[in-house]
């Protein structure tokens, strides 16, 4: 079901119902209820990959707690603390055995689901150039909905439960609430077990002030989608379908118009997410603050997409990068490489394994591998550089709080991103940097501004409808500055001047939304993830 569908809006109505009826230490079963029923209806044989990874996760956190148990009640029977360390490491050893077999089950379903065909097809490609008439016949395995963001959730409780951060959940239907939650296992945000279950089982009964900040929050969401995003969809679709036609200019109008939609379709679902589970008194993590704000690469990424970013910095490079096989590693390249290239070796030999690691995750194709290695690329620059940088805040420290050098930070790091995301909207790596190159060979100008937009399937009230939106959204944007919610600004209006602005806001939506008869309802970008 889609979040902008009526269906979805009466599924919802039926479930508030319900969760109010229920009494409230069994409301969170109404839940559960409510989010199998909701991922059933995007395919019933999905339901046995998401059961599998639930009740494995259960079956290896309750087995590691057991002998976490029996290690804490060993130790307090014994003074002897050569015996406890025997006991202690023989324990680490079991529950490491626990969690390696947790991983490679629920990860092993991800990779066969969704790369297994990308992998044969490399495979294929590879045998033939060899002059091998050998094939593999593709799996054509259909990719249950929202298996990347359950599946990194799930294995992050994991991952929490054998560092001994979090105490396993004992009961298999709160673990099973906790994967499948309906609102976030679309698009996430990436959830941590120790934050999420602190309000996810209370019951809390549906108070007023809840359920209207929560609606705020999903209508600011529709109107991002509606307005914006699917309002200006048609005409990147034809910029994109044949690129050939639309170089140059239309290049860089169609990578910025992409991160106009890119953002408006993300946050919000987002949005529409976090409202819901606000109605339910549920709080879920913010994934974004207000990236297009951000003056490097590096802080782009501490504000788009948060718990994305925070999960595989946490999971993946932190204990990559200080473990005990890259220490070894920076002995050997120090050796080799002396000890200024050794010792800044495993930085950038773990920052480019997760950044392929983050592009694979976005999509079994080669373009996306691309797009995770070009931001892992010029992360690593942008590293290397901080010397000079310092230097120059050092010599002219008047240039950080000069505004235009800041706008030109913020301009420089927007254009920057959207040239590395088009990886994301044209077909093949090669295609991709030849539209890259289109504009510095082939920039046209005059004829973008003579031939204008007219002809990509959109009307000019389309542009104008979708223009007003994004001036209503930089508005909201301003009121969210540092840490202080939007809705929390609006509220130190009169109550009458906030029911007139989200009165226009509906509106709005109402009238300038893309829906309707004849028109066909988009699926959010990242559900394909």
């Amino acid at each position: 079901m889609l979040f902008t569908s009526t269906n979805f809006l009466m599924f919802l109505a039926v479930l508030f119902v319900l969760y109010q009826l229920f009494p409230q230490k069994h409301r969170w079963f109404v839940l559960l209820a409510g989010s199998m029923t909701f991922y059933g209806f995007a395919g019933h044989s999905f339901l046995v990959y998401i059961c599998a990874t639930i009740v494995t996760t259960f079956f290896c956190t309750i087995r590691i707690k057991s002998l976490v148990a029996k290690r804490d009640e060993f130790a307090a029977s014994t003074d002897d603390k050569e015996v406890k360390k025997v006991f202690r490491l023989k324990t680490k050893s079991a529950c490491k055995k626990w969690f390696i077999a947790g991983l490679v089950f629920n990860f092993g379903i991800l990779s066969v689901v969704k790369y297994a065909d990308f992998a044969i097809g490399n495979t294929n490609a590879l045998l033939q150039w060899a002059g091998s008439g050998t094939r593999f016949t593709f799996m054509h395995f259909a990719l249950p909905m929202g298996i990347s963001f359950y599946t990194f959730q799930t294995m992050g409780y994991l991952i929490d439960v054998y560092r001994e951060k979090v105490k396993p959940e004992t009961n298999l239907f709160k673990l099973a609430l906790f994967t499948s939650f309906f609102p976030q296992i679309i698009q996430g945000p990436i959830s941590r077990f120790g934050e999420l279950s602190q309000t996810l089982y209370n019951g809390d009964p549906l108070r007023w002030h809840s359920f209207w900040r929560g609606a705020q929050r999903i209508l600011i969401g529709f109107f991002k989608k509606l307005v914006i995003a699917d309002r200006l969809w048609p005409a990147l679709e034809t910029l994109t379908a044949t690129p050939a036609e639309y170089r140059g200019a239309y290049y860089l109008f169609s990578i910025g118009l992409y991160a106009i939609i890119l953002f408006c379709d993300f946050t919000g679902g987002l949005d529409i997410t976090i409202g819901i589970a606000e109605m339910f008194g549920i709080k879920l993590a913010e994934n974004f603050k207000r990236p297009f704000y951000a003056r490097s690469i590096q802080e782009y990424w501490q504000r788009w997409h948060i718990t994305m970013y925070t999960w595989f910095r946490d999971y993946v490079f932190y204990p990559m990068s200080v473990g005990k096989s890259m220490l070894r590693f920076t002995k050997f390249a120090r050796r080799i490489f002396g000890d200024f290239i050794g010792k800044r070796m495993p930085l950038h030999v773990s920052l480019q394994f997760v950044w392929f690691l983050t592009g694979l995750w976005h999509g079994a194709t080669w373009n996306f591998i691309a797009w995770g290695m070009a931001n892992g690329i010029v992360i690593a620059i942008s590293l290397e550089f901080q010397p000079l940088y310092k230097k120059f805040h050092t010599k002219f420290p008047w240039a950080e709080k000069f505004w235009v050098y800041r706008c030109f930070q913020i301009f420089r790091t927007f254009w920057l991103m959207n040239m590395i995301r088009s990886f994301d909207i044209y077909v093949g790596v090669g295609n991709t940097l030849r539209m890259m190159l289109s504009v510095f060979t082939d920039f046209d100008l005059s004829g973008f501004l003579y031939r204008g937009v007219s002809d990509l399937g959109l009307e000019y009230s389309a542009y104008i409808s979708a223009g007003a939106g994004l001036l209503v959204l930089f508005w909201v944007s301003y009121l969210g500055r540092g840490e202080v919610d939007f809705r929390d600004r609006i509220a130190t209006y009169s109550w009458r001047t906030g029911y007139v602005i989200f009165g226009i806001i509906l509106l709005m939506v109402i009238i300038l939304g893309a829906y309707g008869i004849g028109y066909d309802a988009r699926q959010f970008i990242y559900n394909q993830f």
